[in-house]
This record gives structure tokens, C-alpha cells and sequence, in this order.
């Protein structure tokens, strides 16, 4: 008798029950572990460009300051100042390099002059690239320094006065920005109705509770404001905020523009109101 090999390839309804649960707890696996992750290298490629961009700078910063350094030294000695004096020469070269690259740098966000930490870098990096073409070659520092004598005998003195100066023409209290966009204010309501239809709708504008009142300005800056405004008065000028906050600021108080507006207001006083718009009739 031959066997049915169909009904054995086949699978009974007990093999059908037992494949089932597997087949949906393998499913159920795959979507928790979700989709398979996104390719990474363009975001590792641009965390190792700005890694190198910012390390690479420095490492050259490094390396100059080294070459510099040392040859400055050579010369300081060379041009009869004591090793420790020619050490500390070369120093006071390369550190005022850096100082005035930080001062630079401090000034531009507070935007005030450079005038005077570009100089000090200019001469700096003058002292700096002169002693680095004087200690050049093999023939180098063999013969006579000449004017390199009271030069190296100078520095110290000029070098205290730039550094010094960095400091005493930083500004105290560096002017607040400004934005130059212009704030739009709404239209007046226009009043269409026709004449003789009774009085116009009180449009009186609601006053601003949330600009600070005049109490709460200090003594100082009050007694200031008050001063500024007698000079402009006795001079002639109008006294506007953008004058009166030039001339508390010149004083040494700090004085915003926000604050500007209360303190003209106080100077003003009840006596002095500011001009009202026109009338809507």
C-alpha cells in the first residue's frame, strides 16, 4: 500500500497552532525594535571638521609663539640684557601679542574703538617679526647688535605702556545697541460716521501700567538726569531721551533706553507735559 505523501507535507492543525504564536512574537520584535539606524558618517564627518578647525589654529598658535619666543631671546642676549632680563622680554613680546587679540576682540562685541589694541598688536607682532629676521641664517647674531642695544634696553618701558594702556582706554560702560528697525504703530481709528450724529466714541488711549513709574529710579541717576537737563536747557538745546541719556551716560551712570523715557519724564515733571498728538474731531 503506498502512503499519501501529501497529506504529510501537509501540517495539522496542531503544527498550524504552534507556528502561529512564533511567527507574531517574531513580528512583534521587529517593531519594537524599529527602524534600523539612519546612516551616521556625514554627521561623525562635520563633529571631526569643526573639532579640527578649532584645534588646528591652536596647535599653529603654539608652534609660532615657540619660534618667536626663542628667537626674541637670542637677540635680547645677544644685545647684552642679562638671560633672565632676555626670558622675560620675550615673554612681554608674545603676551601683549595675545592680549591685544583678546582686547580686539572684547571691544568689537561691545563696539567701541580699536584704535588702540590694534596698535599694540602692530607693535607686538613688529618686535616679534624683527627679532625672528635678525636671529635668521648661520651667520645670525655673530656680529655687533647695534641698534638692537636700546632697543632691547626700551622695550620693557614701552611694552608696560601699551599693555597699560589697554586697560585705561577700555571703556567703562560700553554704549547699549540700538535697533535700527522702526517699531510700526497702529492707525488712529478714523471716525466715518456722518456729521451730526452725536459726539465721537471716547478713543482715549489706555495707559501703559507696565512702563516703571519715576519712584522707582535711583537718587543718583534723578540728581543726574535733573543736571543734564539744566546744561541743555542753559545751552539752548531741547531735552529729548536720546540727549538726556547721552549725558547721564557721560556722568558714569548707566541709563537704558527704557529708562531714558521714565527719567525725562521725571525731569519734566508735571509743569513741562510733552507735546499731545492732534485731536480727532
Amino acid at each position: 500500500m503506498t502512503p499519501d505523501l501529501t497529506s504529510q507535507d501537509t501540517p495539522g492543525p496542531a503544527t498550524a497552532v504552534l507556528t502561529a504564536p512564533t511567527a507574531a512574537r517574531r513580528d512583534h520584535g521587529q517593531a519594537r525594535a524599529g527602524p534600523a539606524p539612519a546612516d551616521t558618517a556625514p554627521a561623525r564627518q562635520g563633529r571631526t571638521e569643526r573639532l579640527l578647525g578649532a584645534a588646528l589654529p591652536v596647535v599653529l598658535a603654539v608652534g609660532v609663539f615657540c619660534v618667536a619666543f626663542v628667537h626674541v631671546h637670542d637677540v635680547a642676549a645677544w644685545a647684552g640684557q642679562p638671560d633672565w632680563a632676555a626670558w622675560l622680554i620675550a615673554v612681554s613680546v608674545e603676551l601683549m601679542a595675545l592680549a591685544s587679540i583678546i582686547e580686539i576682540r572684547h571691544r568689537r562685541r561691545a563696539g567701541t574703538p580699536l584704535r588702540w589694541p590694534v596698535s599694540t598688536l602692530v607693535a607686538g607682532v613688529g618686535m616679534s617679526g624683527a627679532a625672528n629676521l635678525t636671529a635668521a641664517g648661520p651667520d645670525a647674531l655673530t656680529g655687533v647688535p647695534g641698534v638692537w642695544v636700546p632697543t632691547m634696553a626700551l622695550w620693557p618701558v614701552a611694552a608696560f605702556g601699551l599693555v597699560a594702556g589697554l586697560k585705561a582706554t577700555r571703556p567703562a560702560h560700553p554704549a547699549p545697541a540700538t535697533s535700527t528697525t522702526p517699531t510700526s504703530s497702529p492707525a488712529p481709528p478714523v471716525d466715518d460716521r456722518p456729521p451730526g450724529d452725536g459726539p465721537p466714541a471716547d478713543r482715549t488711549t489706555p495707559r501703559d501700567d507696565t512702563r516703571p513709574s519715576t519712584g522707582s529710579l535711583p537718587a543718583d541717576l534723578l540728581a543726574a538726569g535733573r543736571a543734564v537737563a539744566a546744561d541743555l536747557t542753559r545751552q539752548g538745546r531741547p531735552v529729548t531721551r536720546t540727549a538726556l541719556a547721552r549725558g547721564v551716560r557721560q556722568r558714569g551712570h548707566r541709563c537704558s533706553t527704557d529708562r531714558a523715557a521714565v527719567l525725562l519724564a521725571a525731569v519734566r515733571g508735571p509743569s513741562q507735559p510733552p507735546s499731545a498728538g492732534p485731536t480727532v474731531r
